[in-house]
């Protein structure tokens, strides 16, 4: 098992949950669309993680790009306070997204 694919696949875990847990709390209409956000970019990062195997280049993109996008999610609903409840998740799909684009294309056999 490649580390990529764990560090993704733990990140987008903690994304997913994170994300349950602010809407389930959630007081405001704000902090529910940031939550579904959240949930929709941590599977983006499940998904990337599960193709860095096979395309470590694409999956890094997919897993830096949902790191960027629950980061920007998190201020839309007027707080920071809710970036500390998604920092895990941010640290890992973006050490995941590092780890995938740093790895070394597989060479395909010549037939």
């Amino acid at each position: 098992m490649k580390k990529p694919f764990l560090i993704g696949a733990i990140g987008g875990t903690f994304g997913l949950f994170a994300a349950l847990a602010l809407i389930l709390t959630s007081s405001s209409n704000d902090f529910t669309l940031s939550g579904i956000q959240a949930a929709l970019f941590s599977s983006m990062g499940l998904m990337g993680a599960a193709l860095s195997s096979r395309e470590p280049r694409f999956s890094g993109w997919m897993l830096l790009s949902s790191a960027v996008w629950i980061l920007i999610t998190a201020p839309i609903a007027g707080t920071l306070s809710i970036l500390f409840l998604y920092a895990p998740a941010i640290v890992l799909l973006a050490a995941a997204g590092l780890l995938a684009l740093i790895e070394q294309e597989p060479e395909e056999e010549a037939l």
